[in-house]
């Protein structure tokens, strides 16, 4: 589509509308971004610098109807509510993501080079790994898409790499039209994101979207029994290729400490000693990106390095400190159910569990059996809290606070040597916090600042050691 002189309206002023409106100008379109927020929350510099240098026109406060369906093209922001834009589909004008707007500007050199990585929970993790695999076996590689940095950014840039490794989101793969990677994984699905979707089974649907526009010659790389296979199986067009734990499968665990990769007559045998990461749900991933990485063109040499390398992310299991042998984790990236189960999957017990954030839609009865089996107290935060004591209720000590710095002082006062606090909400972060991200730091922050002294005093005439 030549973009010169069309009007594209871009919804959504966040970090990918910002990288599709820079893209756009550059291709010559009329931009028109359309924001629910006010002007004035908005950075003026960043408004000053499109509307002088750029052209462009901002409508904010609210999305018009008839400035949306004036446009010969919309882009949309990941997270923006469908009913926003439902009304260009009915007029037949074309709504794409940041994601499928920069697509269409790869060559085809590039796309052949692209893995992308979706899934509930764990494509973070999995596509740095896949990165580091391929960078430790020589070649040059841009990360990015849903986490990190746009893909619209990297066309602006005019780079030269060899390989490109994309995250991407089922908000994303809602309005792709032409978006093929060479390599497509599927790590998993949970129930997520049903405040947006209308049950599990459309959910599903957009994460199968990833393999609708491959080739047959292209890779799709799926957990072996995933449940909607079945359902959907007619969606993945590349040629398919299954992990899991069960022999014989293109990648899969051997048994705790060991996995096997089995690329075309070859069977690779690899040893997880020294993986730094906790829980059978990051092995799996290892295994999984490392399939997808070496079907792209990463060395053996480089899955038997990175295994003992790779360290993870903050606020994924992250290990704060061991203070008066009490011992602090912080999960904040488990935004849903799912990843809170494999974050007590992961952990010794007993656990005193902090929960809460805003509610997503998803029950909280699957943490049932193992909060009765690990939980010895359970403490309830956030917009969801009451959801979740009515669910959950009977199962365990339970405890009600307003918010983050309230869960963790009641934490202090009744853990005891040998528990760990677990801070893995099973919400999203909205109703308090700008992103997961500020939500772990300020756990972090609240645990080094006040657990040193706290515990030593607590336990001034005990011989145990506080430390971090």
């Amino acid at each position: 589509m030549d973009l010169r002189n069309k009007k594209v309206v871009v919804i959504g002023y966040g970090k990918s509308g910002i990288a599709a409106t820079r893209l756009l100008l550059v291709k010559g379109a009329q931009v028109i971004i359309s924001e629910k927020k006010n002007k004035e929350e908005l950075p003026p510099s960043m408004i000053s610098t499109f509307e002088i240098g750029g052209g462009v026109v901002f409508e904010t406060g609210g999305h018009k109807i008839e400035t949306l369906t004036s446009a010969d093209l919309v882009i949309v922001s990941p997270g923006v509510p469908r009913e926003v834009y439902e009304i260009c589909y009915k007029k037949g004008i074309p709504v794409w993501s940041e994601l499928e707007l920069a697509w269409r500007y790869l060559s085809e050199k590039e796309k052949e080079n692209t893995i992308a990585i979706t899934g509930t929970n764990g494509k973070t993790t999995t596509s740095s790994i896949v990165s580091e695999l391929l960078k430790l076996s020589g070649y040059r590689v841009f990360t990015g898409a849903n986490f990190g940095i746009p893909l619209s950014e990297y066309i602006l840039s005019q780079a030269k790499v060899d390989k490109l490794v994309l995250e991407v989101s089922s908000f994303q793969l809602e309005t792709v039209e032409t978006f093929s990677p060479k390599v497509g994984i599927l790590l998993n699905i949970t129930p997520d994101h049903l405040e947006r979707y209308k049950n599990e089974e459309e959910y599903a649907y957009y994460k199968y979207r990833l393999f609708e526009k491959q080739k047959k010659e292209d890779f799709s790389i799926l957990p072996f029994k995933e449940p909607w296979f079945e359902k959907f199986k007619d969606v993945v067009k590349g040629s398919i290729l299954f992990f899991g734990k069960q022999k014989g499968l293109s990648a899969y665990l051997k048994n705790e400490d060991e996995f096997v990769l089995r690329i075309g007559e070859t069977e690779e045998c690899f040893s997880f000693l020294g993986f730094k990461l906790k829980g059978l749900h990051n092995k799996l991933n290892y295994i999984a990106g490392s399939l997808g990485a070496r079907l792209l063109g990463a060395s053996r040499e480089s899955v038997e390095k990175l295994i003992k390398e790779f360290v993870g992310f903050p606020h994924r299991l992250e290990f704060v400190g061991n203070f008066g042998g009490i011992y602090f984790i912080n999960d904040s990236k488990a935004t849903n159910v799912d990843a809170t189960l494999q974050a007590l999957n992961s952990v010794n017990y007993p656990v005193i569990l902090i929960l809460g954030g805003k509610h997503k839609g998803a029950s909280y009865l699957p943490l049932a059996t193992l909060i009765k089996e690990k939980v010895k107290s359970l403490i309830l935060m956030g917009e969801a809290k009451y959801i979740i004591a009515e669910e959950l209720q009977g199962l365990t000590e339970t405890y009600i606070v307003d918010n983050l710095a309230e869960a963790l002082a009641l934490a202090f006062k009744i853990s005891q040597p040998g528990d760990t606090v677990l801070f893995s909400p099973a919400c999203s972060s909205f109703d308090q916090f700008s992103d997961y991200k500020e939500r772990g730091e300020i756990f972090r922050e609240l645990v080094l600042k006040y657990a040193p002294s706290f515990f030593k005093n607590r336990f001034s005439n005990d011989k145990k050691e506080v430390y971090h």
